[in-house]
């Protein structure tokens, strides 16, 4: 099993968007954790269980929300690069 790290704009991101669900509906927040969670742990267990996007990151849709997380393997270590929105500017997070 691969350890999982976030860049620290992804975690911000990842804050963000549970206060964000919360706010709009209470215990939404919840949900979207508990999604990301699931997708992590799916990655953990296999971390080339997602296609390459670009190079070697890859994206895993979460289909619950419009969000993907964003990542890429190296050394053993999986690297959280974004919690991206499907409707934000594509490939801004490409500097992490």
């Amino acid at each position: 099993m691969s350890k999982i790290k976030f860049h620290q704009a992804a975690k911000n991101e990842f804050f963000a968007v549970r206060d964000y669900y919360d706010d709009l509906v209470y215990g939404l927040g919840k949900t979207f954790i508990f999604e990301i969670e699931r997708h992590l742990e799916i990655i953990k267990s296999n971390p080339l269980a997602y296609p390459v996007i670009r190079k070697n990151i890859r994206k895993a849709v979460i289909k619950k929300f419009p969000y993907s997380i964003l990542y890429r393997v190296e050394k053993g270590k999986i690297f959280v690069l974004a919690i991206a929105n499907h409707k934000r500017k594509p490939y801004y997070w490409k500097n992490r």
